[in-house]
């Protein structure tokens, strides 16, 4: 299907004279409302600089190139015609070097931490909250991407809250923190939460996003235990999604791990209690089971996996792999994303495979609508 194909149905009309955008049909799942196809959320981290053909170092200068972020985000939805965008080039690196820790800029390779700023602290240091550095530029490229493109949705990608905090302090010295200094341990996520939210609060006051989506890879209770999620991740996921809603969002928790075996179904429990509206499971999960689990009370959100499918393929695989999670999700409030996020080197023809498949379903599903609709009005 083409690119312009996709887009006029993606922009179909659900009744008569209502025109719903991929902006009002992303945020419409999310909330669990009404909306007639599943859309589409690619979560964009660093893939859109090998659609642009930038170098990692282009972007990634000492102000940060914005209009580069932007144009790689645009270019990059142009390309696959999703329902939603991350608002700029994202990567970890802005929480590190925030803090005072060592950043590696390859040319063309995805930005790695190599001094993390919290490795060996007794006492939280005095840092500064607001916004500097990369950062600003960051800002600037959420509030590029909202004026390019007004009618797609506009997701703020930020870190939860054992994610954040392992950033900074490193998984070997968190690993030390959580056994050893509990209270420390719990200072750090805290100070990355307030950071996290200052943040947020500065992309609210540009108008630039729609919704916030909690990166939460080392929230993984497969990792830590389920003791550590409870008390660390549960606690603090509560206290940001509550700060959030304040300021207006609605909030996605993609932590990684298994929630889908008998011994994680408590803490499966706690998580959705914490009223996040959106939950996309990672790999090695069951999707019939998590839907079941959620029991209607936030949307779900999940897909085609990025390693092996999308990786290595070959076309049949993705297309099936897709069509799969598609009709087991279908019936439930349901955003269609691969299992992780999408970074530089990611095969684009295999993402294009995913994308296709996924509106030439949505199509189909337009199509019965339409017809209906039509037949609605032969009859009345």
């Amino acid at each position: 299907m083409k690119n312009e194909e996709a887009d006029r149905l993606i922009r179909t009309v659900s009744v008569p004279n209502a025109v719903a955008t991929p902006k009002e049909t992303f945020l419409s799942c999310v909330l669990r409302e009404d909306h007639d196809y599943i859309p589409m959320f690619l979560r964009d981290l660093t893939i859109g600089m090998d659609i642009t053909g930038v170098r990692t170092t282009d972007v990634f200068t000492k102000e940060y190139d914005h209009k580069l972020s932007a144009a790689s985000v645009k270019k990059f939805r142009e390309f696959c015609g999703q329902d939603a965008v991350v608002g700029c080039i994202h990567s970890l690196t802005f929480n590190t070097e925030a803090f005072g820790g060592i950043v590696k800029y390859p040319e063309y390779g995805i930005p790695s931490v190599i001094k993390h700023p919290f490795e060996n602290i007794t006492d939280i240091p005095d840092v500064s909250l607001e916004p500097e550095g990369k950062t600003i530029g960051v800002l600037r490229s959420y509030s590029a991407v909202r004026e390019s493109m007004p009618d797609v949705a506009v997701v703020a990608n930020v870190e939860g809250p054992l994610t954040k905090a392992g950033t900074v302090t490193g998984i070997e010295s968190m690993i030390m923190y959580l056994e050893a200094e509990k209270d420390l341990m719990d200072d750090i996520i805290s100070l990355c939460a307030d950071h996290t939210h200052v943040f947020l609060e500065h992309i609210d006051r540009s108008g630039s996003m729609d919704c916030v989506f909690l990166a939460s890879a080392t929230d993984n209770p497969d990792m830590f235990g389920y003791d550590v999620y409870r008390d660390f991740t549960v606690k603090h996921l509560k206290r940001m999604s509550d700060r959030i809603h304040r300021i207006g969002y609605p909030v996605i928790f993609h932590p990684h791990g298994s929630f889908t075996t008998p011994e994680t179904e408590k803490i499966f429990d706690d998580t959705i209690k914490t009223g996040i509206e959106g939950f996309q499971f990672a790999e090695k999960n069951d999707p019939e089971k998590i839907i079941s689990m959620i029991g209607g009370r936030c949307s779900v959100m999940g897909g085609t996996d990025v390693v092996p499918a999308l990786l290595s393929g070959p076309a049949e695989r993705i297309e099936n792999e897709t069509v799969d999670y598609i009709n087991k999700c279908k019936d439930a409030d349901y955003v269609f994303m691969c299992s992780c996020s999408l970074h530089r080197a990611t095969p684009l023809e295999n993402i294009k495979i995913m994308a296709d498949t996924v509106h030439r379903y949505n199509g189909r599903l337009i199509d019965k609508k339409v017809k209906y609709l039509k037949q609605n009005r032969t009859t009345a």
